[in-house]
């Protein structure tokens, strides 16, 4: 009776916000997984590559079944989505990408936060593969812990002003991060790049606050988009992609302190196992642009 009342204590101590943003296991953590990532991509204006990188991930997945993707924030341009009635989502979500059948886990950008955030957060109800219950949060998918990320928190997306990631969002990361010790493989993701060569360049407040986590927990993948690019750089063992190409017209590049970039649409594409974990930077037409083997 006394071991049962302390797990209920130790249950209530833990608290309904926390554990609410841990989705569990979505897929058997014995299984491999393989997925797509790409942000920057809800665009039907001139240059878009929205079309031609949803096709190819189709063609992608017919050949090699996905299990799931994620969204690397800027889901809509140039203002997001008014409601969830927004015919945004039959345009861009639900002929793009919904047909796929597989779960989309999303993150949002400063272009989403310049529409209705919350609306983007309530089409999960609504939706069998657009999956986004909170801002940020955490899930187990195979041998993966990811990391869902909302770098716009505190900032209402405004790029003048910003003010710092927010210190609570900053403790759940590291106290799951703590929890996820086990896990053979961490990927935290979200919008903004700590780190870039690329139009914006890196993010000084996630320098300051994000990379010293990722860096104490030995967080193998850093995913975001913002730049509309593709890049690859590293930092103190954590691989930190860009993978921006996902529809929004790509700007130009010079490498500098980056492994790899390229100014171009394109996608990022991974598989998973216990002891490995390829990854690869793919451009609109399916083309290996950039890989790497991480192994065990």
């Amino acid at each position: 009776m006394i071991r049962i009342a302390c797990a209920f204590l130790l249950i209530l101590a833990a608290g309904p916000a926390r554990a609410e943003r841990n989705l569990g296991v979505v897929r058997d953590p014995a299984l491999d997984i393989h997925l797509v990532a790409f942000g920057d991509w809800g665009y039907r204006g001139a240059g878009s590559g929205q079309r031609e990188v949803a096709a190819t991930i189709g063609r992608l997945h017919a050949a090699q079944p996905l299990h799931l993707g994620l969204t690397l924030g800027d889901n809509f341009y140039p203002v997001g989505v008014k409601s969830v009635d927004d015919p945004q989502w039959a345009e861009l979500w639900e002929t793009g990408y919904d047909r796929l059948g597989i779960p989309f886990f999303a993150s949002l950008g400063n272009h989403d936060y310049d529409g209705n955030e919350q609306a983007e957060i309530d089409y999960t109800n609504r939706s069998k593969t657009w999956k986004m219950p909170h801002s940020y949060y955490t899930f187990r998918a195979g041998p993966v812990q990811f990391f869902a990320l909302d770098t716009d928190e505190g900032t209402a997306g405004r790029l003048i002003f910003k003010k710092p990631w927010t210190d609570s969002q900053a403790k759940w990361l590291d106290e799951e991060l703590e929890r996820a010790r086990a896990v053979p493989w961490k990927i935290v993701y979200g919008h903004h790049p700590p780190y870039s060569d690329g139009h914006h360049g890196g993010e000084a407040r996630l320098q300051a606050k994000l990379a010293p986590i990722l860096k104490k927990h030995k967080v193998d993948l850093y995913l975001c988009g913002h730049e509309h690019d593709l890049q690859h750089l590293e930092r103190d063992g954590t691989q930190f992609v860009i993978a921006g190409g996902g529809g929004k017209d790509a700007r130009e590049v010079t490498r500098r302190q980056a492994i790899f970039a390229a100014g171009q649409n394109g996608f990022f594409e991974l598989t998973a196992s216990t002891g490995r974990l390829q990854w690869a930077l793919r451009a609109a037409d399916g083309k290996v642009l950039h890989q790497q083997i991480l192994k065990r």
